[in-house]
């Protein structure tokens, strides 16, 4: 059920009414059926998969939870004195952690063996032909459960978070379940955590007119994002990426295409963290802020905190941190410092980890060599942007350059634009040596000819289209920029009320005449849904 399809609507509808409808005390028993009817429309064998993470993870979690309840009232007890006491709390520790790991240990499973299985066939199947063996090679048709990445993710969260004792385990299993599995969320994110969704689950939300409104019009934006502008960018960006080995594309037409894509990719994900939003805020549930306009960002590092904001939070807080405080980290680094100096220890301390982290996000997009290599490369941003910022410092103060204006923010804001580019191209090409190929053609001429008398509007975009691209940029842009400096729902309900609905009316009419679907076209699903 795509959040851009009419069934989803009518769906939404359906469930908001029903919502509302009902006792209040009874309202989160039907966002569990919603839940429910929204997932089996993927499959029952996709919800088998969910149900079974549900299941052992909210096992583990309640057992978790009940080993700090009983050491803490032992404790509590005044039974035993401070040696004794610390003694009990490495047993219960010991017991919890081993808990936790068969928890882990079966969700993580669960996504490598749906996810990476063929992945790591192939490699293998690689390894052993450079070796020169003869082999069958076997892959595995296997069912890759809608929105495992994230649901995966969340519930390793909630069982690190119950482990650390942040939280207490969700004890009934119900409610449980609709946390996990919050239709709006599901799909491709945000990754909630318990104390900011689940908390919101449990409370009761009457009926607000403001909700209603904000949500749709937040449904809407979504749906103008996605159907406008990424819609038609998609068109254009994959005839020139899926073809420019066969028809020779060069220059000029594939930076062309990387930046249309850098843009279609935002109005993908941000679209639907929009209509996700919207949805959520329909039943009186507000979802975190996964997107902060990053291409206004100054650096790679900045860029990272505002893109996939909940996905970003999520390595810093169970990758790494841990990681960074290791015991063996710890060693390694007392050992370079030792040897090397303690700059040299700063750095390949903060480096470490940086590369892990980026290792397993790009491993998370998906089983191919473009996403690590993707991965690497911005984790090597991130490591130089450490090391040179003293550098850069010192060469800005002599040669007296002026920082604190728009043309230096401007400069940034496009250094850290084209670098982004950079890795789109392994992030969208169809493999690594695709994105080999189309770096080497990108600097093999101008390729002026491809874009010379008007060719341009033949790669799927005639000058129609085009125009509505520019103009739904332009309005992109304008709203991003107000944004920055306001909650621009609040500011438009303040407005006259003409003045409200006139911009309401216009982005509605919008998305029904400008935007791409219905019969005989076949809407592309989310770029994110596919992780």
């Amino acid at each position: 059920m795509s959040y851009t399809s009419f069934i989803y609507l009518l769906f939404l509808a359906i469930a908001c009414l029903s919502y509302y409808l009902m006792p209040v005390k009874a309202r989160w028993a039907v966002l569990l059926w919603a839940n429910i009817v929204f997932y089996l429309f993927s499959g029952w064998d996709n919800f088998i998969f969910l149900l079974g993470a549900i299941a052992v993870s909210y096992f583990v979690a309640c057992k978790m939870s009940d080993n700090h309840a009983e050491f803490k009232a032992l404790k509590k007890s005044g039974t035993y004195d401070r040696k004794e006491l610390k003694v009990i709390k490495e047993q219960y520790e010991a017991k919890r952690k081993k808990m936790l790991l068969i928890g882990l240990a079966f969700v993580i499973l669960l996504l490598v063996v749906v996810k990476y299985t063929n992945f790591i066939l192939g490699n293998v199947y690689s390894l052993l032909e450079l070796m020169g063996f003869e082999h069958d090679q076997v892959f595995f048709n296997i069912i890759m459960p809608m929105g495992i990445s994230f649901f995966v993710f969340q519930i390793i969260a909630y069982l690190m978070d119950v482990y650390r004792g942040d939280i207490d385990a969700q004890k009934n299993f119900l409610r449980y379940s609709l946390y996990i599995s919050f239709f709006p969320t599901v799909v491709q994110g945000p990754i909630p955590r318990y104390k900011f969704l689940g908390t919101q689950l449990e409370n009761e939300h009457p009926f607000s007119y403001e909700n209603i409104r904000d949500g749709a019009i937040q449904i809407i934006w979504g749906f103008a994002k996605k159907l406008i502008l990424s819609e038609r960018l998609a068109t254009f960006v994959s005839q020139i990426y899926d073809n420019y080995a066969a028809n020779s594309y060069k220059g000029i037409i594939l930076v062309i295409a990387t930046v249309a894509f850098s843009i279609q990719i935002y109005a993908d994900f941000s679209g639907c963290m929009d209509i996700a939003t919207g949805s959520a805020r329909l039943f009186g549930i507000q979802l975190p802020d996964n997107f902060l306009r990053p291409y206004f960002s100054k650096n790679m590092p900045e860029f990272w905190r505002r893109w996939h904001v909940s996905l970003g939070t999520w390595f810093k807080d169970y990758v790494l941190y841990p990681f960074s405080i290791s015991p063996r980290l710890l060693k390694l680094n007392k050992n370079i410092r030792a040897k090397f100096g303690a700059e040299a220890g700063r750095i390949i301390f903060s480096a470490i980890p940086i590369y892990a982290v980026w290792m397993l996000t790009g491993v998370w997009h998906g089983a191919q060599w473009n996403y690590i290599i993707w991965g690497l490369f911005h984790g090597t941003l991130i490591v130089m942007s450490m090391i040179y910022e003293p550098y850069n410092k010192k060469v800005i103060e002599k040669l007296q350059i002026k920082t604190d204006c728009f043309s230096f923010r401007l400069f940034q804001m496009a250094r850290t634009f084209t670098l982004c580019c950079v890795g789109r191209v392994f992030f969208r090409a169809n493999g690594f040596m695709d994105a080999m190929g189309i770096f080497k053609n990108m600097f093999s001429g101008l390729g002026l000819e491809f874009i010379r008398g008007g060719r341009i509007f033949e790669y799927g975009l005639n000058r129609e289209n085009m125009l509505v691209v520019l103009i739904a940029i332009v309005v992109l842009w304008i709203v991003s920029m107000l944004q920055e400096k306001m909650d621009v729902l609040e500011a438009l309900s303040k407005q006259n009320l003409i003045f409200r609905w006139a911009i309401i009316y216009a982005l509605f009419f919008a998305v029904l005449i400008f935007g791409q679907y219905g019969p005989g076209y076949d809407s592309s699903s989310f770029i994110y849904e596919q992780f």
